[in-house]
């Protein structure tokens, strides 16, 4: 990705921000306790080590870190240079580390990862490129481990329905609004081999979290 390329992704990534305020975030009170509902429904627990993958600006890669401890290591790994640079500038006394990583070729070790988050990134990717990050998230979760993934969801109520496709068109992905009508995330995770523990609705039905095991 080159530096202007970089850019215009950092500046969609706060327009985006934005619009998921104004739609979901608000009415559950606000991006922070949003962020905070996701590491309760995870639990992570103090000497974890967790990767926080597609990280963004490491809101939520903090939250975690506050569970885990001292005893523990929290890796957010995102694409973009930009976003990372504001993540590194706002870290706490916390044991975090933030690093410039695809997610289709992670650089860690097999059974690295006690947990590892995805959020609001699987559905900017191709059918492929799914499938090698959900392979290589396998990879480097130890046997057991757990994958929490944040995405959209198609709620059943007609105004949140509309909602939703309104916002995922507004994404710009073809492919995130193929996943979304499709109903086709959890197949996916359960294709690459993993089984669905959990599953909760945020936001009006707008959002899914979900609990993914790995089951090597």
């Amino acid at each position: 990705m080159s530096s202007e390329q970089e850019k215009l992704s950092s500046i969609w990534s706060r327009l985006s921000d934005l619009l998921l305020d104004l739609i979901f975030y608000l009415p559950c009170g606000g991006e922070s306790h949003f962020r905070k509902k996701c590491v309760n429904f995870a639990r992570p627990a103090e000497g974890n080590r967790v990767l926080d993958l597609c990280c963004g600006t490491g809101m939520l890669t903090f939250l975690i870190a506050g569970h885990t401890g001292p005893s523990g290591q929290v890796i957010g790994g995102d694409i973009s240079g930009p976003a990372l640079e504001i993540a590194r500038a706002k870290t706490p006394n916390l044991p975090v580390m933030f690093l410039k990583t695809g997610a289709e070729n992670l650089p860690f070790t097999p059974s690295r990862f006690d947990e590892c988050f995805i959020s609001f990134g699987l559905h900017h990717m191709t059918g492929q490129a799914r499938q090698n990050t959900l392979r290589e998230v396998r990879r480097v979760l130890r046997a057991g481990g757990s994958l929490f993934i944040i995405d959209y969801n198609l709620p059943e109520r007609r105004l949140p329905r509309l909602m939703t496709r309104a916002l995922v068109k507004l994404d710009r992905s073809e492919e995130a609004y193929k996943l979304l009508v499709n109903h086709s995330l959890l197949t996916e995770v359960q294709q690459a081999g993993f089984e669905i523990r959990r599953r909760e609705l945020a936001g009006r039905g707008i959002v899914q979290l979900v609990e993914a095991v790995n089951t090597y």
